[in-house]
C-alpha cells in the first residue's frame, strides 16, 4: 500500500542515529540519508562520547542535508547508550521518530516506507 501523499507531507519525522567512535560507518549511514526519496524533518545523532573525528563527520553533513542535523553528545562514563538515546529523543521536534544505529545503510525508500 502506498502512503497517502498528504500524510507524507504532514507527518514530521526525525531520523535518530546512535553512534560511538565509528565514524566510517556513520559517514556511510549519513550518505544513505542523502538518498532518501522523502527526507526526514531533522536528523539527530545520539553520540555516546565519540572522538572529535565523529563530530567532524557530522559537521561535514550539516550543509549537505536539506534538514537540520543535531548532534546530541555526552561524556564517556561507561556504556550509556539508552541515556544518550533518551537525551536525543528529548531534543526531537517531530511527530514520529525513526531510530537506527550508526552502522545502518538506508535504502532510498526507508523514511517513506516507515511513514
Amino acid at each position: 500500500m502506498q502512503p497517502n501523499e498528504s500524510i507524507l507531507k504532514k507527518m514530521k519525522t526525525t531520523q535518530l542515529i546512535s553512534t560511538y567512535n565509528w565514524e566510517d560507518a556513520l559517514l556511510l549511514c549519513l550518505k544513505s540519508v542523502l538518498t532518501q526519496t522523502v527526507m526526514p524533518n531533522e536528523v539527530i545523532i545520539a553520540d555516546d562520547d565519540s572522538t572529535e573525528k565523529t563530530a567532524e563527520v557530522i559537521n561535514s553533513f550539516r550543509k549537505k542535508l536539506s534538514c537540520p542535523l543535531i548532534h546530541v553528545w555526552h561524556e564517556d562514563s561507561g556504556f550509556r547508550l539508552a541515556q544518550i538515546r533518551n537525551k536525543a529523543i528529548a531534543a526531537c521536534t517531530s511527530d514520529f521518530i525513526i531510530q537506527i544505529d550508526g552502522d545502518i545503510i538506508l535504502h532510498p525508500q526507508f523514511i517513506k516506507d516507515h511513514i
